[in-house]
């Protein structure tokens, strides 16, 4: 092929491609038939969101992807389908978020409930009250103890209150009549059970609890073993804190308190009324065999130790009896009064107590004791003063709560109160009330609430971190 021919072939290919290229945008094959190529189709255009009947503000309870449940301003609780919801802010609400919810349905039947469009306007905690966001050892579960609260009666935050003696008969039936917020046990409770009967008595009360309850127990070892002195529950009883520490110093100490922790978890206890923390090293005191027997940075070391054992395996533990029993006399048997100055209490009584704080403790019992150095007129467990020293000057957060009010040093005694025992008690800062005559106390507390004595804001905080307390111990 010469170069002519070349160019000329080279110019007819040129013709047909530009043909192809105008051709074929046209419908048009390449032999003249008509393409079968699809013409374009518009962009769809997206559909309106139906117009809302109503728009709702409220706390989120629970949202799985497609059922939203909120608690309402109005404290009514609302389900509503968000499987298709257009989320403003940050997706997948937590419990405990803020949120505004724009809606289709009939709000006062509550049925069919469906969320076009909800806005998150707060994240977990925005709405509890600043005072009460103390960053304190139960602030992980803040949140959903606050959401709980919004959605209870008066008469279910005091029972919350309570931290009742087990009756003979009867206990179902009042953890729902009273709501208790918890039962302690005895050794009555336990005589003679098999485990497999302690583990169905005790989820026979929980089964029947609207808020789970705390079960507590004195289980310290040596002369008090409410659990381990039946032989069906433990072959021997857990030995004293004094006997632990000949044997193996803070070692032993640890392994005895681990396994303390699971055998009380395994029959459905989640307290343990212990580590004894008073001071005593002296025989003749009425508290030593209860101690370590040793100072106060031995004790320290102790309860730290026992402590973080029980939380570790997720058993709680309340150090006993603040401000420190030190030489005292029995206040099961009456009126006890401590003389000593506050220097010699904060360099030896309370270290150990410190000691707890500061490793975290959850809860505090405080005895009946009246301890001049703080409040010359009334017991430890009734004196706003003591209260206030435990919070303000040591910095505690957790669970403040009574020892038994039943007993002498509170029952036999008259202290001249405008109110009874149990209102004072709670007046005073403690949030839970050992008593065994809890239908009495509930029955006080209730009245004082209606008529104003106890303010309700007062009452919503002790109840909130009550329930923190729980939820940190995952009952909640």
């Amino acid at each position: 092929m010469n170069a002519r021919e070349f160019s000329s072939l080279l110019r007819k290919g040129l013709l047909c491609l530009l043909c192809l290229v105008f051709l074929l945008p046209l419908g048009c094959s390449p032999n003249g038939e008509e393409s079968s190529l699809p013409s374009p189709t518009p962009e769809a255009t997206p559909s309106p969101t139906p117009a809302p009947d109503g728009t709702l503000s409220g706390i989120v309870l629970s949202y799985d992807g497609s059922t939203l449940t909120i608690q309402a301003q109005d404290g009514q609780e609302y389900q509503l389908d968000a499987s298709n919801t257009q989320w403003s802010g940050l997706p997948n609400p937590g419990e405990g978020d803020a949120v505004t919810v724009q809606y289709q349905g009939k709000l006062e039947s509550g049925e069919n409930l469906v969320a076009l469009q909800a806005e998150k306007t707060g994240e977990p905690g925005d709405s509890i009250p600043a005072s009460w966001k103390d960053g304190g050892v139960f602030s992980d579960s803040y949140s959903k103890a606050y959401v709980a609260l919004q959605s209870m009666s008066t008469e279910e935050k005091v029972g919350q209150l309570l931290l009742g003696r087990v009756p003979e008969t009867g206990a179902g039936d009042d953890v729902v009549t009273y709501h208790l917020g918890g039962y302690v046990t005895f050794g009555r409770d336990y005589e003679e059970k098999t485990r497999w009967q302690v583990q169905n008595m005790i989820q026979g009360w929980q089964s029947v609890a609207e808020i789970p309850l705390l079960v507590a127990v004195d289980e310290e070892g040596g002369e008090v073993v409410r659990v381990s002195s039946n032989p069906n529950l433990r072959s021997t009883p857990f030995r004293s804190p004094q006997l632990l520490y000949a044997m193996g110093g803070l070692d032993r100490v640890q392994e005895d308190a681990e396994e303390k922790a699971q055998l009380l978890l395994d029959l459905g206890i989640n307290v343990n009324l212990a580590p004894v923390a008073d001071v005593s090293t002296n025989p003749e005191d009425f508290i030593y065999s209860r101690t370590l027997g040793q100072g106060p940075e031995e004790t320290a070391e102790y309860v730290t130790t026992v402590m973080e054992a029980f939380h570790k395996e997720g058993l709680s533990s309340v150090l006993k009896h603040f401000p420190g029993y030190g030489s005292n006399d029995d206040t099961h048997a009456g009126a006890s009064l401590d003389e000593r100055s506050l220097y010699a209490l904060e360099n030896r009584d309370l270290v150990p107590f410190q000691a707890g704080i500061d490793a975290g403790a959850y809860a505090i019992m405080v005895s009946h004791n009246t301890v001049a150095c703080m409040d010359d007129t009334l017991p430890a467990s009734l004196s706003p003063k003591v209260h206030r020293y435990l919070r303000e000057e040591m910095g505690f957060t957790g669970v403040i709560l009574t020892d038994d009010l039943s007993m002498e040093a509170i029952a036999g005694q008259d202290f001249g109160l405008e109110h009874s025992a149990y209102v004072q008690a709670f007046l005073a800062g403690n949030d839970i009330l050992l008593c065994s005559d809890y239908q009495a106390a509930y029955q006080d507390l209730l009245e004082a609430v209606e008529a104003g004595v106890i303010p309700q804001e007062m009452l919503d905080h002790a109840v909130f971190r009550i329930l923190a307390w729980k939820g940190t111990l995952g009952l909640m």
